[in-house]
């Protein structure tokens, strides 16, 4: 009799510790169903196993079970407490996806029927970009004109700036060809390609009269100038003009030397027509006074004697050139 009653109460307690076994488990699937916390929790359950089946071995080997569950449900108790905060927790949570998902859903109904609008927008406004593309393909076509017209004139254009370019070859090869006719006897300049001539061999202090002993040198020095500019044809064709300039130093006032250079200027100009018998020569010559507008310096100082002088320079242009660049000037891009 006491042997069962014994064996029924060791059956009770195993009875209850399945039972609570059992709770445990149900516990567990309850939290599978948690997703968010699924992972965070699944190391702890793992954990829980191992305390119950080290708890269920120790209730087999003590003689109080009794005492021993009650630990356990005190443990379990303890447990369910904390999943229950979590759950709370998760619940919360959960609340606050459900509120973001319906403002996701707001949004995307409210996308979807922008979409519309403009999707009946867009048909609404079908037949005016039809005209609008019938008016480009119009632009195009008239673009495509005005591209053709100004590619030719941008060939025209370059060509043009060959031409201006070769001039600068000229005027290197008409100042080779001028140190070459008169050697190093004379100086000619070797950026302008300018014959300068002492004023104090050509004339008397304040004079315009050319001295008679400096006549025939200074008739061989400008016939060979000019033979150089006018019988090649290569210079010629771009020979714009051949001017005689006379300076004075900057003694004595402003219009008194303008008029001084002027006079030996035009008197050089007077002493060429007396001897030249060449036409083309007389196209190309002028005759200008600069006073004393540009000194020559040395050593920060006006050398004065060098300053008063006379100057053969030319000048050369490309007509064609030119007309080409006025051509394009004036093209109408409209």
């Amino acid at each position: 009799m006491i042997s069962n009653k014994k064996e029924n109460r060791q059956t009770f307690w195993i009875a209850y510790a399945d039972l609570m076994a059992g709770l445990l488990f149900v516990f567990i699937v309850l939290m599978g169903g948690i997703i968010v916390k699924y992972v965070l929790t699944q190391k702890n359950l793992n954990k829980r196993e191992q305390d119950v089946s080290q708890l269920s071995n120790i209730l087999k080997n003590q003689s109080d079970k009794k005492a021993q569950l009650e630990a356990l449900n005190k443990i379990f108790g303890a447990k369910l407490e904390k999943l229950e905060l979590e759950n709370s927790e998760l619940k919360a949570k959960n609340s606050i996806y459900i509120v973001q998902l319906k403002e996701l859903e707001n949004l995307s109904s409210n996308l979807k029927e922008q979409k519309d609008k403009i999707e009946q927008e867009k048909l609404k406004q079908g037949k005016i970009i039809n005209e609008d593309e019938l008016k480009i393909a119009l632009l195009i076509d008239k673009f495509s004109k005005k591209e053709k017209d100004f590619n030719k004139i941008l060939a025209d254009l370059n060509y043009t700036k060959n031409k201006i370019k070769n001039l600068a070859g000229v005027k290197i090869k008409v100042i080779a060809d001028l140190k070459e006719a008169f050697g190093k006897n004379v100086k000619i300049n070797p950026k302008s390609g300018s014959l300068s001539l002492s004023s104090a061999i050509l004339f008397d202090k304040g004079s315009s009269v050319i001295k008679k002993a400096a006549k025939p040198a200074l008739e061989k020095l400008l016939k060979k100038y000019f033979d150089v500019l006018l019988n090649n044809p290569e210079i010629r064709s771009n020979l714009s003009q051949i001017i005689i300039e006379g300076h004075t130093d900057s003694d004595g006032s402003y219009i008194y030397n303008l008029e001084l250079s002027q006079q030996r200027a035009y008197a050089v100009m007077k002493f060429i027509n007396s001897w030249n018998k060449d036409p083309r020569l007389n196209k190309y010559l002028i005759a200008s006074g600069k006073s004393y507008m540009s000194p020559i310096i040395k050593n920060g100082k006006e050398d004065k004697q060098a300053s008063r002088r006379i100057e053969i320079k030319f000048t050369l242009s490309n007509k064609e050139a030119i007309e080409q660049i006025q051509k394009f000037l004036n093209y109408d891009e409209n």
